[in-house]
């Protein structure tokens, strides 16, 4: 594989949602059959013998980053580079991670350890196939329901139609330059970006959309730890 590419973890928050009886620190460093969260997510990254090398980004107080194994991964990075949101940790970590704007960077949420091979080796097939960044993401299989709130109480509002409609996961794929340029524009312009394909859209760049996993979810919420213990 000729063209570089490298692997970008924004890690720098905190995930409340996750937090269950127990478990006060950061959601990334609580253990998953024996290993921190943040640790398969890196593994699973590795796997792909073309990402030259995983970059962390965590916030620059983080007590957790050097007890976590890292250091025996000598194709991992690590990064006191953790802004106010996702966005700023992608960012400022992009900013001294010292790659080039040709260079494509995949962008993976710590809390999703289930990146299979299979899905990861897809996108980055497809992006480079394409010339084109794109993300994981997997069709809406269920009725969607828009909610209103009344009196405390969620109501559905109305049924959506769910034809076109994808849920989009992680790794997310672009060069370098053209997403530390989105994102910048972005900033600048007070637009809020809640993945890295947003910040692209709002450039008007149309990202490909790649089929995903139903493994590669998003830890959330506590009880989404013993789904994750299952399939790892």
């Amino acid at each position: 594989m000729s063209e570089k590419i490298i692997a970008l973890i924004p890690a720098g928050g905190v995930g409340a949602r996750a937090q269950g009886e127990g478990h006060s620190g950061p959601k990334q460093y609580r253990d998953i059959n024996g290993t921190p969260m943040l640790e398969h997510t890196v593994m699973a990254l590795l796997r792909h013998a073309g990402i030259a090398q995983v970059h962390i980004g965590v916030a620059p107080n983080d007590a957790y980053i050097d007890d976590c194994g890292m250091a025996k991964y000598d194709r991992v990075r690590i990064h006191r580079s953790g802004g106010a949101s996702r966005a700023d940790t992608v960012l400022n970590t992009l900013l001294v991670c010292g790659v080039a704007d040709e260079d494509w960077v995949l962008v993976h949420d710590a809390a999703r350890p289930g990146l299979r091979f299979d899905c990861l080796g897809r996108l980055i097939k497809t992006c480079l196939l394409h010339d084109r960044g794109g993300i994981l993401a997997t069709p809406v299989p269920d009725t969607v329901k828009r909610a209103t709130v009344n009196n405390g109480v969620s109501l559905i509002d109305a049924t959506v139609p769910r034809d076109g409609l994808w849920l989009a996961q992680t790794p997310q794929m672009f060069r370098v330059g053209m997403l530390r340029d989105a994102l910048m524009q972005a900033k600048e312009q007070g637009f809020e970006v809640t993945d890295e394909a947003s910040a692209m859209e709002f450039t008007g760049y149309a990202p490909l959309l790649v089929k995903g996993s139903i493994e590669n979810m998003k830890v959330t919420w506590p009880e989404d730890f013993a789904v994750m213990e299952h399939w790892l």
